[in-house]
């Protein structure tokens, strides 16, 4: 077997580890990573690289940060606000949702997954909600938000636009394109997951779980001083994360400077911050990173690109390359990074709008918006890994919920694109 071939089939078997539910996600991320080197796909070095991916490292931190955060009273002044709406769970799904889009406007769904798992896993058992109601949710709707405005994770858009330029395209793109273009998608997000979403996500007691997101020794408080200084190092550590660019500094490495912070000031214990780590999270996000990189590296996704283009031979409808444009790199960031998506994608996109003649504006925009919409199965983004225990979902919890949303979303960008950036 040639390494496409070995890889697509690891990936074929991991789908259906996920799907079972019954392997431990730690087993499975270390069977990828054992099956790619034995196989030869990738080398050792190759193979158990995500643990040093600065993504890996930024979320460990965050995990500290997140923690840190559980030991001030913000989560009280959280409960105290959100207390009125016990007993309406629209609402509460509301603000979740609205507070997680807007964090991850102005830096990306992994951050603000680490940063609000702990908040929300600490409201929901403070105020007797299932946190399975609340998790996904949120998350779904910070995928769909990163990258819409030029902060934090967006402010690679427009390096994307410079590639498009590059290969020749006739109309660039503005900062605030990829904003317009991705607002009617975060409403319709928000709506569904606040009438519909939350009713198909399971109701599991919050007793059932056993984890250190919010465990007792988390909620232990602060001396006033301590409580003061651990809200000037989290809040300047996120405020500093939003300006990652200005600083010069990258955000990974700004997580790390709080972290260390916090236990050095003495805000957390050195136990307490290596419990904040959630490992099986780590042992998964490397082992599906490790598993992305083959998809790249050994040209499945070349082939499945190539396959596209062949796809539209001599069409001329706008919503018929639409379709195909956004289609496939949507189907494969389900089971890719995000950032392998658009690496390969937007130069193709690009080639093959220009060379049967079409402005390729929509078809960029639209691959952009495909790697955000990363919500339908555990493996399609960091931040879904990461809410996979704490939230105690399956993979068919993942498709139930998510799959209507996405292809909702997925038919919404099919017929906007061609309206707001016309191929003709």
């Amino acid at each position: 077997m040639t390494p496409l071939q070995i890889t697509l089939v690891i990936l074929l078997i991991t789908i259906i580890a996920f799907a079972s539910g019954k392997i431990p996600i730690a087993v499975i991320s270390s069977g990828i990573m054992i099956a790619l080197i034995l196989t030869g796909v990738r080398t050792p070095g190759e193979a158990f690289s995500g643990f040093i991916n600065t993504n890996v490292v930024m979320f460990v931190a965050m995990f500290v940060i997140g923690a840190g955060l559980t030991k001030t009273k913000l989560i009280d002044h959280a409960q105290n606000l959100v207390i009125r709406y016990k007993e309406n769970p629209r609402m509460l799904i509301f603000l979740s949702c609205l507070a997680a889009s807007l964090m991850a406007c102005i830096t990306n769904a992994t951050a603000t997954a680490a940063i609000m798992i702990p908040l929300l896993v600490g409201i929901a058992n403070d105020i007797g909600t299932s946190r399975s109601k609340l998790l996904f949710p949120a998350m779904a709707c910070a995928n769909v938000a990163t990258s819409m405005t030029f902060l934090g994770q967006g402010a690679s858009n427009m390096t994307w636009n410079d590639i498009m330029m590059e290969g020749g395209a006739p109309h660039a793109l503005h900062v605030w394109d990829f904003t317009i273009a991705r607002i009617p998608l975060l409403v319709v997000a928000i709506a569904y997951m606040v009438f519909i979403g939350h009713k198909l996500m399971p109701d599991i007691d919050n007793s059932k779980f056993n984890d250190s997101v919010h465990g007792t020794e988390a909620s232990e408080k602060l001396s006033p001083f301590k409580e003061k200084l651990a809200l000037i190092i989290v809040l300047g550590t996120i405020g500093l994360m939003l300006f990652e660019n200005v600083i010069g500094i990258k955000m990974y490495l700004i997580a790390c400077i709080g972290a260390v912070l916090l236990v050095l000031t003495g805000v957390l214990s050195e136990k307490e911050a290596l419990n904040s780590i959630h490992q099986p999270t780590i042992f998964l996000f490397a082992g599906v990173l490790s598993l992305s990189d083959a998809i790249k590296v050994t040209g499945a996704g070349d082939l499945v690109a190539d396959l596209m283009i062949r796809i539209l031979g001599d069409t001329a409808n706008p919503y018929i390359m639409m379709a195909v444009f956004f289609m496939i790199p949507f189907l494969l960031t389900q089971v890719m990074s995000n950032l392998a998506t658009l690496t390969i994608f937007i130069p193709l996109v690009t080639s093959a709008c220009l060379k049967i003649g079409v402005d390729p504006r929509a078809a960029v925009v639209g691959v952009l918006t495909a790697s955000c919409i990363s919500i339908m199965t555990p493996m399609a983004a960091p931040c879904q890994i990461m809410i996979i225990e704490p939230g105690g979902y399956t993979f068919k919890d993942y498709l139930k919920c998510g799959t209507p949303l996405a292809l909702i979303l997925a038919l919404m960008t099919i017929f906007l694109m061609p309206l707001m950036f016309p191929f003709y």
